[in-house]
């Protein structure tokens, strides 16, 4: 075959042969951009689909913020009564007694005085012009500072008895110190008071000598004493807890018989 046969034949074998390549290199290009555009399309699938810590449901209490211990509803009273309360249970028992001739305590309580009582001036004589406890705020000159119209008043309700048996109801402002009021117990006959009379002849220990005895060991607020049959009653607040510990002390001598606290 001749030089120029062979040069005539080579030319189109060549063109089809870069013709090839050249539609080779387009197919793997495209091959190419078609699996780096798939990769594009997977990445952000697969970064959505990771799933990120979730978040706690809730903070963490603070430890300074810890509720404290509920009250019932006779520790949340005796929270508010007892810190409102400025007059002992002996000064108020003082007060109480010096209004009744030769009187003797037979019960006092801590408790809140009726709704508009007012209290009186120093203490006098029984018999006297007391104010009495439904009186309104303005029929005294000498109102109690804490009888502000819808305040509370704490006030110590006590039971004084006449050397006859004879029983008074005699309330003592807890805030002053002064007589709400005094009146005779129209509930008694001559029986009643006989029989208190001679009790309280057989009384040897004083009130105040039981409430020594009961809080010997227990440094708590008094906020009750009473005579019972046989032995004097004395509450004690337990101001860390608003516990009620209530001691039974012997009206002979000074021992305490029982002993019962309220949680409650």
């Amino acid at each position: 075959m001749s030089t120029s046969l062979r040069h005539r034949l080579r030319g189109p074998a060549v063109a089809c042969l870069a013709a090839s390549c050249a539609l080779l290199l387009a197919a793997c290009g495209s091959e190419q951009k078609e699996t780096t555009t798939t990769s594009a399309r997977v990445a952000p699938a697969q970064t959505t689909g990771t799933a990120e810590p979730s978040a706690p449901t809730s903070a963490p209490a603070s430890p300074s913020g810890s509720a404290s211990p509920r009250l019932t509803d006779d520790q949340a009273e005796r929270e508010r009564l007892v810190p409102a309360t400025k007059v002992t249970w002996d000064k108020a028992t003082q007060t109480a007694v010096a209004t009744v001739p030769q009187g003797k305590l037979v019960e006092t309580e801590l408790t809140w005085a009726p709704p508009n009582a007012t209290a009186s001036g120093s203490p006098r004589p029984s018999g006297s012009a007391y104010a009495s406890p439904s009186v309104s705020a303005d029929a005294s000159a000498s109102a109690s500072p804490s009888a502000s119209p819808g305040a509370r008043t704490p006030a110590w309700h006590a039971s004084v008895a006449a050397s006859d048996g004879t029983l008074h109801d005699v309330w003592v402002d807890g805030v002053s110190g002064k007589v709400i009021s005094d009146k005779p117990d129209a509930d008694q006959d001559a029986e009643d008071k006989q029989e208190l009379a001679d009790r309280l002849k057989r009384t040897t220990v004083t009130p105040e000598q039981a409430v020594q005895t009961a809080t010997q060991d227990d440094k708590g607020t008094v906020t009750a004493v009473e005579l019972d049959d046989d032995a004097w009653s004395v509450d004690v607040v337990n101001t860390d807890n608003w516990d009620k510990t209530t001691y039974d002390v012997s009206t002979t001598e000074q021992r305490v018989l029982r002993k019962e606290v309220d949680r409650d």
